[in-house]
């Protein structure tokens, strides 16, 4: 049987909202990447990130960058955002970098950011990320 993890970094709580929807469909528990964990070796992970300005948290750049060669087979993305853009092409590059695989679709959701997006993720977003995360799963044990 495949391990699968989920990890996220959200800063107010869109992300993780969507990670734990994601969490639940692989049944595991979510793991915010800002407390102390160890994932070992992982077939598959689910990597949710905020966008900021643009990019994602330096603090989760960090975290992945500090994964260790050769225990993650692949890689699946997801993010919030103000916009609900893809801006996930710096963690492509550095999973990728490591020998990551990564899932070729990226699922990106708009979040609440101010007054923007006020009932952001709402339950069609989550849907969307179960949907997602079945996806994922059966690409990847197919």
């Amino acid at each position: 049987m495949a391990t699968v993890n989920v990890v996220y970094l959200s800063k107010k709580g869109n992300t993780e909202k969507v990670a734990k929807a994601i969490a639940a469909v692989c049944g595991v528990e979510a793991i915010d990447v800002s407390e102390p964990h160890a994932i070992g070796e992982t077939d598959l992970l689910f990597i949710g990130m905020g966008v900021y300005a643009g990019k994602p948290d330096q603090a989760l750049l960090n975290y992945l960058d500090n994964l260790p060669v050769n225990t993650i087979k692949g890689a699946a993305l997801f993010s919030t955002s103000a916009s609900g853009k893809d801006r996930t092409e710096l963690i492509v590059n550095l999973l990728e970098h490591k020998g990551i695989t990564v899932y070729p679709k990226h699922l990106s959701l708009k979040g609440k950011f101010l007054f923007l997006n006020g009932d952001r993720p709402n339950n069609s977003d989550l849907r969307m990320a179960e949907n997602f995360a079945s996806e994922v799963l059966e690409s990847f044990q197919g």
